[in-house]
């Protein structure tokens, strides 16, 4: 029986488990990330390491199995199975809401509970805890925009007080859903608002009173958390919005390397450069030798390498064991940097984008060697 026990532990030890949760594409598709899957089954292959894709509501705990996907011969398909929960798993749940994190959260507590599983990176739970984390470091402080939690409508006109121009956005959103700019008319009364709403349909509306922007601010808020932040002018001359995604990640060695770089540039005059709200990708360099000056373009790249250099370890020293870090930055008409958002959960299609093939490859490559140098040590 304790033969039988090892042997089940030592199988283990060569499955790389991948959380998935329920999405709109499960119908469909197993899971929404099908084809990233696939592609780190494949750069498991020569490491000795399959994957093993499940829903953690799908485990039973005390029997320690889970029912699951893992890729079959056949192009795009899945085969349905029943295996042993693995000691090693790769977390890539994305929520919906607070509401759909919580029907999750007592699964999810139970792996990373257990002593004998071990989770590759810990979640950020939001940009509240990142910017409280990265504002510690002295280095870093002069990059981050002010940000609060928001709790009233009194937060907004303050910010808009000091400020004229603000943002407000979902402490725990992606793809720039929720995003809304505030501008304070100065040449007549009022208040103009721009953004995305919750579908991610892009809209813009003019408010006559204070009244009517408190009612359309909490009417947009509800009960989602959200954050407040100084509108930063993050867009080329004619009006295109952009910011650069560093993506960041372990080695075999153990070791934080940045794989790449690349500029996401969304539609002119939207506040947002997501690829999910119709934008576009660009290689790092050619784009920003368009729009500033060689002294700008050296002083952004120095700062760029700056941040990829110091936050990675910052944030595992104050947070906890991260595998990958998607750090948005965004850079002003004057040149200055600014930390957006750190993602712990990134993508990579913006490589594919940006015709940088062998940058995605390594950015799939690299959680594997990760994975490996975990199940050898």
């Amino acid at each position: 029986m304790k033969d039988a026990i090892l042997r089940k532990s030592v199988a283990n030890h060569h499955v790389l488990g991948i959380l998935i949760c329920g999405g709109k594409n499960e119908k469909k598709r197993p899971f929404g990330e099908s084809g990233y899957f696939r592609l780190l089954a494949e750069a498991g292959k020569p490491l000795g390491i399959s994957i093993f894709v499940f829903n953690p509501k799908k485990m039973n705990w005390q029997r320690r199995i889970a029912t699951g996907y893992i890729p079959s011969a056949e192009k795009d398909s899945w085969e349905l199975v029943t295996k042993p929960i693995p000691n090693l798993i790769y977390d890539r749940c994305f929520y919906n809401s607070s509401n759909h994190y919580l029907t999750y959260r007592p699964y999810l507590s139970l792996l990373n509970q257990d002593p004998s599983i071990k989770i590759l990176g810990r979640p950020l739970s939001g940009k509240i805890q990142t910017y409280s984390i990265l504002r510690a470091h002295k280095e870093i402080t002069s990059y981050l925009p002010e940000t609060v939690p928001y709790q009233s409508t009194a937060q907004v006109f303050d910010f808009l007080d000091r400020y004229t121009h603000i943002v407000i956005k979902p402490n725990g959103g992606s793809h720039g859903v929720g995003v809304v700019a505030i501008f304070q008319l100065l040449k007549r009364k009022g208040f103009y608002i721009k953004g995305r709403d919750r579908k991610n349909h892009a809209f813009q509306t003019i408010v006559e009173t204070k009244t009517q922007l408190r009612n359309w601010v909490q009417q947009h808020i509800g009960t989602t958390r959200f954050v407040i932040q100084p509108y930063l002018s993050l867009s080329t001359p004619d009006g295109q919005p952009f910011d650069l995604r560093i993506l960041i990640q372990k080695n075999k060695e153990q070791e934080w390397e940045t794989t790449g770089m690349a500029i996401r540039a969304g539609k002119t005059n939207s506040i947002t450069s997501n690829l999910h709200g119709g934008g576009n990708a660009h290689r790092l360099l050619p784009f920003i030798k368009q729009h500033f000056t060689p002294e700008q373009v050296e002083k952004i790249h120095e700062d760029i390498k700056k941040l990829a250099s110091v936050i990675p370890s910052f944030i595992e020293e104050n947070h906890g064991t991260l595998l990958e870090l998607g750090l948005d930055v965004g850079i002003d008409r004057n040149g200055r940097v600014w930390i957006l958002e750190i993602n712990s959960k990134p993508g990579r299609m913006i490589f594919l984008r940006t015709g940088e093939h062998e940058t995605r490859k390594r950015s799939i490559q690299l959680p594997m060697q990760y994975a490996q140098s975990l199940l050898v040590n």
